[in-house]
C-alpha cells in the first residue's frame, strides 16, 4: 500500500485528499456518474491508512 507507514497530521491528509479529488472521482464513477458514497469511501479509506500510526 503507497500510505503504509505514514504518520501523518489531519492537515496532511487533508491536502493530499484535496489535491488527488480529481483522481478520487475519476475512480468512483459508476455508468459514467459520480458515485458521491463511492469517492467518500475512498477518501475514509486513504484517512485511515495514512493515520493508523498515530499515537492516542
Amino acid at each position: 500500500m503507497i500510505f503504509k507507514d505514514f504518520n501523518l497530521t489531519d492537515d496532511e491528509v487533508e491536502y493530499i485528499i484535496e489535491n488527488y479529488k480529481n483522481l478520487i472521482h475519476k475512480y468512483s464513477k459508476i455508468n459514467g456518474i459520480i458515485n458521491e458514497d463511492l469517492a467518500q469511501e475512498i477518501a475514509i479509506e486513504i484517512y485511515i491508512a495514512t493515520t493508523k500510526n498515530r499515537e492516542k
